[in-house]
């Protein structure tokens, strides 16, 4: 929110934060599922009548933002999810990539689990939705 004539780097981030949160909980189990195979999240900053508003968007464009929420590289995506489901309490995943997105759409243990996960992503990261900011503003200078 523009504070005399300046926009304040700690609340856009905290709005970029609740954003992010928001996506997350209302997110599509297939985006859960691309955020957590692939990255891809990416921040959403405009200035509209004097307002800064902020969003959470899907892209294949990298950026700070894009490896949050990624799950472990070392493993393949069947086995990490293999173990999440574990912790989650939910049922074991397809090891097909395209059978996982059926399967965190049919199980909410999965997909609460995957949601909880995110969140603690993102809380993670408070750092780089910071840097996001400062970003936009640099590229916003007048």
């Amino acid at each position: 929110m523009p504070k005399h004539g300046h926009p304040d780097k700690a609340d856009i981030a905290a709005q970029l934060v609740r954003r992010a949160d928001e996506w997350i909980r209302h997110a599509e189990p297939k985006d859960l599922l691309r955020v957590m195979l692939r990255g891809g999240l990416s921040p959403v900053i405009v200035e509209e009548d004097g307002r800064i508003l902020t969003g959470i968007a899907l892209s294949d464009r990298a950026g700070m933002l894009s490896g949050v929420g990624m799950i472990w590289k070392d493993l393949t995506a069947a086995e990490t999810l293999a173990i999440f489901a574990q912790v989650w309490g939910a049922s074991d995943p397809p090891a097909s990539i395209d059978s996982q997105e059926a399967w965190l759409a049919a199980d909410s243990s999965a997909q609460a689990g995957a949601r909880r996960f995110l969140h603690d992503e993102v809380d993670e990261n408070i750092a780089l939705f910071g840097a996001c900011v400062d970003e936009w503003l640099g590229s916003n200078q007048r």
